[in-house]
């Protein structure tokens, strides 16, 4: 019997988890094609957090993680998605050309667009909400904290830098040429 009373209420509950998550799927799927719109609102995220940790001076270690995780996100978005340095089967999809005869193959990117603003905005909400919470207030030394940051994007863009330019790609597409279609006479 009480097998037969708690079946329906689990049901309604499950019903409602997953009506929740069917319209906030919707709403991504609206946000979607607002590139611009999209980046402006994450860019707000990020300075509404780094507000409040610099009116409130705390809470330096969830900036220096975000600030690193972060980073690990962009480098995701900059690389592509079968490393040229790691392809040693021709067989397993798509490379980039490294030679100027070759065919042109397209920049498939390891972390795509959407998830990158994606992963940054869910994050930043993260670190604003850890930031209510004094048990992430860690006392640390936090000059250190941004000259370590510092430190480590320049290794981490230098060494991507050096990839890019060995494996010849272009991971941006405002500076690449487009080709208009030809038009065809009638």
């Amino acid at each position: 019997m009480m097998s037969e009373e708690s079946a329906p209420s689990r049901n309604v509950v499950s019903q409602f988890f997953k009506r929740i998550s069917q319209l906030y799927q919707l709403q991504l799927d609206r946000w979607t094609p607002h590139t611009k719109l999209r980046w402006a609102g994450a860019i707000v995220l990020i300075l509404i957090f780094l507000l409040r940790v610099f009116t409130k001076q705390g809470w330096y270690i969830v900036t220096y993680a975000l600030g690193i995780y972060h980073l690990n996100l962009f480098i995701a978005f900059l690389t592509p998605k079968i490393d040229p340095a790691l392809d040693l089967d021709d067989d397993q999809g798509p490379e980039l050309p490294t030679k100027a005869n070759e065919e042109f193959r397209p920049f498939i990117r390891r972390l795509p667009e959407f998830k990158f603003w994606y992963a940054i905005s869910k994050s930043t909400v993260i670190g604003i909400i850890c930031t209510f919470f004094e048990a992430f207030n860690v006392p640390v030394f936090w000059p250190i904290l941004v000259m370590y940051f510092i430190t480590l994007f320049c290794i981490t863009m230098k060494r991507q830098i050096r990839h890019m330019i060995k494996y010849r790609y272009l991971p941006f597409t405002h500076s690449k040429p487009r080709y208009q279609a030809v038009p065809t006479e009638k």
